[in-house]
């Protein structure tokens, strides 16, 4: 009963505050309800008395037809009529008057307040939005398109004026979503605006913050205080997923790896995002972007399979160490590990920084991520000076056999993207066929990237080596460049990819999750049974063992997860139909790859590799083994071949069970 009331009072609300026969057809159907009210009152009372003639009215009816009528006045006696048309008088300025002038006030007041998000509604299973920046009109189209949130109403809740606000949304949306998007103005830093929004009984919420502002993150995390709080209070309430942004990557990190948000996830289920973390994982695992309908897909750093056999490398090439830049180039190092390295340690994926103030931009870069050159080399060329030769950069701690054993090398190169030595360089490099080259330029000016893409080395664009072009706001031009619009595609900028605009980094991807959830559910089997699951549960009882999970090992879930395609494409399969079984060999060799890749992910995430001293006490000592876990230290971090066997099957479930995954991710059932 309650959400039919609800609903009735969404549908007059909006149809109220529309323009034109919306307006009048409401009227109409109040004035008529209101004489049919009327009659019946007056048959009853006719009924009852027995009669209907006006002159055998008692004084109190006569009265009530008076000053509901003027023209009653007629019908009463001449010594009668001076009182009579008073009467009438004061009924035309009541009824007539101020009456309708009290009702057309509240009525547009009522309008006002709800073209303005000023009512609150008791909604349920609703998607909550908490503050506007440019990806909400994205964020809520992709809602409306996603049939898992079929039907269900989209609160968005701002500071600026609502209107204008629904004006920006309402362009992305077909005219029959429109109605689905209500408006709340209330303010997040307010407990009592934020239990307007009903987020105890949302299906999902979503605290993007306000644009524009200098303390963001730190308002987006007291908003979530407030609100589990509120979640306290209230019984029974369920866990609810909640997606938080943080404009600052560092702030982002810091939830990555700590549970920081460990008293807040048995109130709500806790999913940071960033916006630089959220591009690359667009280009580099999702690997397309859309754009109202249109798509524009990605191709992998890894275009051609490069197997243990294989003489070729993966090589990116960033132009700008900006913050998206680095992201990009992280996120790559998660990514890019192949079995050949394992044959011919000179293949490394070579991952390439240029930067005018590359020499401060590496020491940055390097200190952030301090653990992982503490045991590898970098290289560092300044092409701003007369001396351009490579300086190798040494492990800042470890030597011999534990250092260098990972499979990615950085480069740091300071100069001008534009400059004739950066540009001769990027020539020798794309005809270079033993590498797999791809450009992603993101300048900390964004206007710029447009010039230097347009006019890089004839060779790059004659050998459709991609390019990845940092925009800010609209991919339209390019679109138009690399003719995505014609049937013939071919062209010399068919392989300009724009990337990094403003107003669409979030995806709305269940698969992820899925897939990570499933990744932790088989290593728990193990633990529990010694082997391999040969079948998946239903999603929540997987989702009851992810929500206990600490943050760091979710993350680490999530990076195994985004790697699955990679590690496929290297053993020569379709990354969405991979073999029901694989072989002993092929499970051996892509264990050694993964074992890389979760070395790389730890140390990006913060871990670090033991002294000798600390890790001959760590492997006979449990309970200091669990004390250096808490300092991020992890004894496995070493050589693939130095792993005890227990570690190294570790890696080989997981292979095992890809076959698994792929047919979980899909979908299908056994």
């Amino acid at each position: 009963m309650k959400t039919l009331i609800q609903r009735f009072r969404i549908l007059f609300d909006r149809s109220f505050a529309a323009q034109g026969w919306k307006q009048l057809a409401w009227l109409i159907t109040a004035i008529i309800l209101i004489f049919a009210i009327g009659w019946l009152l007056h048959f009853a009372i006719a009924l009852k008395s027995g009669t209907a003639d006006l002159s055998q009215m008692s004084w109190h009816q006569r009265v009530f037809q008076l000053l509901i009528d003027p023209g009653a006045v007629d019908y009463v006696a001449p010594e009668r009529r001076t009182i009579a048309q008073l009467i009438a008088l004061v009924g035309t300025i009541l009824l007539g008057g101020c009456l309708v002038s009290v009702i057309s006030n509240m009525l547009q007041r009522h309008v006002e307040n709800f073209k303005e998000g000023g009512i609150t509604y008791q909604l349920h299973d609703h998607v909550v939005i908490i503050g506007y920046d440019d990806m909400v009109p994205s964020l809520v189209a992709q809602i409306c398109r996603d049939s898992r949130y079929d039907g269900c109403h989209i609160l968005v809740q701002t500071t600026e004026p609502a209107q204008t606000v629904k004006g920006y949304i309402d362009r992305n949306l077909p005219k029959k979503q429109e109605d689905r998007v209500l408006m709340a103005n209330a303010r997040r830093d307010s407990e009592e605006d934020l239990q307007r929004l009903c987020t105890t009984h949302a299906r999902e919420v979503f605290v993007i913050g306000n644009r524009d502002e200098v303390d963001h993150d730190s308002m987006n995390i007291e908003c979530l205080k407030k609100i589990v709080e509120i979640h306290k209070r209230e019984k029974d309430c369920p866990i609810i997923p909640f997606t938080v942004f943080f404009a600052y990557h560092n702030t982002f990190s810091v939830f990555q790896v700590t549970d920081l948000a460990e008293e807040w996830r048995k109130y709500i289920e806790f999913r940071p995002f960033n916006f630089f973390e959220g591009w690359a994982k667009k280009v580099l695992i999702s690997r397309f972007y859309t754009d109202g309908y249109t798509k524009t897909a990605y191709p992998p750093l890894d275009r051609e399979q490069i197997s243990q056999q294989s003489e070729k490398y993966v090589h990116l090439v960033i132009l700008g160490m900006s913050r998206l830049g680095v992201a990009l180039g992280t996120e790559a190092a998660q990514l890019m590990h192949f079995p050949n390295y394992f044959r011919n340690p000179e293949l490394k994926t070579r991952i390439t920084f240029i930067d005018i103030h590359a020499d401060r931009e590496m020491d940055i870069f390097k200190n952030r991520y301090r653990h992982l050159f503490q045991i590898m080399s970098s290289s560092y060329r300044d092409f701003e000076s007369d001396d351009h030769t490579e300086k190798v950069l040494p492990p800042t701690l470890f030597t011999g056999k534990d250092a260098d054993f990972l499979d990615i090398r950085f480069e740091f190169i300071k100069a001008r993207a534009e400059s004739m030595p950066v540009q001769q360089l990027l020539a020798t490099w794309a005809q270079d066929k033993g590498q797999v080259l791809t450009i992603a330029i993101c300048l900390k000016k964004p206007k710029l990237n447009m010039d230097i893409g347009l006019y890089l080395p004839d060779i790059i664009y004659e050998r459709n080596i991609p390019i990845l072009l940092q925009q800010q706001s609209s991919a339209a031009l390019l679109s138009m460049l690399n003719c995505e619009w014609k049937e013939d595609k071919v062209s010399k900028f068919s392989h300009l990819f724009p990337f990094g605009m403003m107003d669409n980094y979030f995806d709305l991807n269940s698969r992820e999750l899925q897939v990570a959830q499933t990744i932790n559910y088989i290593y728990d089997y193990f633990f529990k049974h010694g082997t391999t699951p040969t079948e998946l549960p239903d999603e929540q009882t997987m989702h009851q063992l992810w929500i206990q999970l600490p943050v760091a090992l979710q993350w680490s879930n999530y990076y195994n997860s985004y790697s699955i395609g990679p590690k496929l494409r290297a053993l020569g399969h379709d990354e969405d139909h991979c073999p029901a079984k694989l072989t002993e060999e092929e499970v051996n060799t892509i264990a050694m790859v993964e074992h890389n890749r979760w070395s790389m992910e730890k140390l990006l995430l913060g871990f670090r590799k033991p002294d000798a001293e600390t890790l001959q006490r760590m492997e006979t000592d449990e309970a200091f083994r669990k004390q250096c876990r808490q300092l991020f230290i992890h004894q496995d971090i070493r050589p693939y071949e130095e792993l005890s066997e227990y570690s190294k099957d570790l890696d080989r479930i997981m292979v095992r069970c890809l076959p698994l995954i792929i047919l979980q991710r899909n979908g299908a059932t056994r």
